[in-house]
């Protein structure tokens, strides 16, 4: 199995971008593992583009030092579930012991997608979100947590833990995965969102075209936010 990849990563209007993105794929003794992440910083919080980082970076310390060898082990969902779970218990705690010598909160979505053989796992917090698409059909796979007007009902951040939407799946045949922010989906369009179906997207020079086009489509519909996406092709 072949995952291309792409992704696009634009401050927009705003005065500071706080997205980060994950994106990390290693070949393995038993197949190739690849982590994808987006984080959106709570802007009514402080300091937003230092929680989506930290949580970035958490994440990819996590799957070097545990989920890779973990899907090499039996009993690997059980295992692996775990392991996600304490890596954001204990950004959580950090969160909270930063928040309290500054006196201040904040917190950020996390939308994560790890891909290793024909399994997908996905740990959902807030209203970012991952699209799956099979041939020229899309759906998502994640629900926004929010209240509909603009308020979060889920993330991670400084603040009682909320346990996360996780979902295992398994890939059929081609597909890809779409892991964007609000900034970057809210203006897209049926249209827009169609142009990422495997068919459409060939290598990483067009997924990133792709990508750079819906993102420059939706600023001129009017978008201010920041706007991040990541995109996997299976081949």
């Amino acid at each position: 199995m072949k995952y291309l990849s792409g992704f696009y990563w634009e401050r927009g209007r705003s005065k500071a971008n706080q997205d980060s993105i994950v994106l990390q794929q290693v070949v393995t003794d038993y197949g190739r593992i690849l982590l994808a992440a987006v984080s959106d910083g709570i802007g009514g919080l402080s300091e937003g583009e230092n929680a989506s980082g930290y949580i970035g970076e958490k994440m990819v310390e996590n799957f070097y030092s545990q989920l890779i060898p973990i899907t090499g082990k039996r009993r690997k969902k059980h295992l692996l579930l775990r392991s996600l779970l304490r890596c954001f218990y204990q950004i959580r705690q950090t969160f909270i012991q930063y928040g309290q010598e500054r006196e201040i909160m904040l917190g950020a979505t996390v939308s994560l997608l790890l891909l290793w053989k024909r399994n997908y796992l996905i740990f959902h917090l807030g209203d970012s979100r991952i699209y799956h698409y099979c041939g020229k059909k899309y759906k998502i796979l994640t629900t926004d947590h929010s209240d509909g007007k603009n308020g979060l009902t889920k993330c991670l951040g400084s603040f009682p833990f909320q346990k996360p939407d996780i979902r295992f799946g398994k890939i059929r045949g081609k597909c890809g995965f779409l892991l964007c922010s609000d900034g970057f989906y809210r203006k897209q369009s049926v249209e827009n969102l169609a142009l990422l179906s495997p068919e459409q997207a060939g290598g990483e020079e067009q997924i990133e075209r792709r990508l750079e086009e819906m993102g420059q489509a939706a600023l001129r519909r009017g978008e201010k936010d920041n706007m991040s996406a990541v995109y996997i092709k299976v081949c």
